[in-house]
C-alpha cells in the first residue's frame, strides 16, 4: 500500500491549493477588515457578522430555503417513481435511459441556463405554439421548473443506486409472508432506500439553495438568492478595490460552508459505505 501513496500526491496537492487554501482565505477575510485588493492595514473585526441580521440577507435566505425546499420536494416526487422505475429495467435499456439523464449534465451549466432563459423569455416557444407568456407564468414558477429541470439527476441517481443494490430475495420473502405490493413497498423497498433519498434530498437541496445564475437570469433579477447576495458582495469589491464587502461575502460563504459540512455529515452517517456519494 505504501508503494501507492505517490499515487496521492496529485489529489492531495489539487485539495491544498483549490480547497484549503481558499477555505483559509474566507476565514481570514471574514474575521478581519482586510481589503483584499488594496492592502493595507489589517485588523481582527467581528463586524462582519452585521450582515447576517440585515433584512436583504434574511429576505434572500429565506429566498433561498422557500425555492430550494419546493425544488428538492418536486425532484422527490418525481425523482423516486424514475429511479425505482429505472431499478426494475433490463440491463440494456436501463443503461440507454441513464446514459440519457446524464448526457445534459456534460454541457456547461451556463450553457442550460441560457437555454432555460431563452425558453421563457416574451418571444419563445412558449408564446409562438402555446400562446403562454413569461408574464403569465411568473418569475417564481419559470425559476422552480428551470431548477427541477437542472437538478432532478442528483435527486434520481443516489435512489437509483440504492434501489439497484437492493436484495430481491427480501422482497421475496415479504411476498411469501402474504404482503401485497403496496405493502412490500412501504414496508420493505421504502425503509432500505433511505440512504439514497437522504441522499438525493441533500445534493439537491444544497446546489439549489445556492444558486445565484439560475435566479439571476431566469428570474430576471426580481428574486433573490443568498448566492446573489455573495456574488454582488465579491463584484463589487473587484470593481472598486476598497470597501469591505467582500469581507462580509466571506462571512456569508463561511455559513453556508458550515451548512454543507453539517449536510455531508448526514450523508455519511446515512451511507457509511458511500454507496449514494456519486
Amino acid at each position: 500500500m505504501k508503494r501507492l501513496h505517490g499515487y496521492a500526491l496529485p489529489y492531495i496537492v489539487w485539495m491544498i491549493v483549490l480547497a484549503l487554501i481558499p477555505t483559509l482565505f474566507l476565514v481570514v477575510l471574514a474575521f478581519s477588515d482586510l481589503a483584499l485588493f488594496n492592502l493595507g492595514s489589517f485588523s481582527l473585526t467581528l463586524a462582519n457578522f452585521s450582515i447576517i441580521s440585515l433584512d436583504t440577507t434574511l429576505k434572500a435566505m429565506g429566498n433561498s430555503l422557500k425555492f430550494a425546499s419546493i425544488t428538492t420536494i418536486i425532484c422527490f416526487i418525481i425523482g423516486y417513481p424514475v429511479a425505482l422505475y429505472l431499478s426494475n429495467l433490463k440491463e440494456k435499456t436501463r443503461k440507454i435511459l441513464i446514459a440519457l439523464l446524464i448526457v445534459p449534465l456534460w454541457s456547461n451549466m451556463l450553457l442550460r441556463i441560457t437555454a432555460w432563459e431563452k425558453i421563457f423569455t416574451p418571444s419563445s416557444i412558449f408564446t409562438d405554439i402555446f400562446g403562454l407568456s413569461f408574464d403569465l407564468l411568473g418569475e417564481d414558477i419559470a425559476i422552480i421548473i428551470a431548477m427541477v429541470a437542472m437538478y432532478l439527476p442528483f435527486m434520481i441517481f443516489p435512489i437509483f443506486s440504492v434501489l439497484e443494490k437492493l436484495d430481491t430475495k427480501l422482497i421475496e420473502a415479504a411476498k411469501d409472508l402474504g404482503a401485497n405490493d403496496f405493502q412490500t413497498f412501504f414496508r420493505v423497498i421504502f425503509p432500505l432506500s433511505a440512504g439514497g433519498i437522504v441522499s438525493g434530498t441533500i445534493m439537491t437541496f444544497l446546489p439549489s439553495m445556492t444558486a445565484f445564475a439560475l435566479p439571476q437570469r431566469i428570474g430576471l433579477g426580481s428574486t433573490t438568492f443568498i448566492g446573489n447576495i455573495i456574488e454582488s458582495k465579491f463584484r463589487t469589491e473587484i470593481m472598486d478595490f476598497n470597501g469591505i464587502s467582500i469581507n462580509q461575502g466571506s462571512m456569508i460563504s463561511l455559513f453556508l460552508m458550515l451548512f454543507s459540512i453539517t449536510a455531508f455529515i448526514l450523508i455519511v452517517k446515512f451511507d457509511k459505505e458511500g454507496e449514494t456519494l456519486i
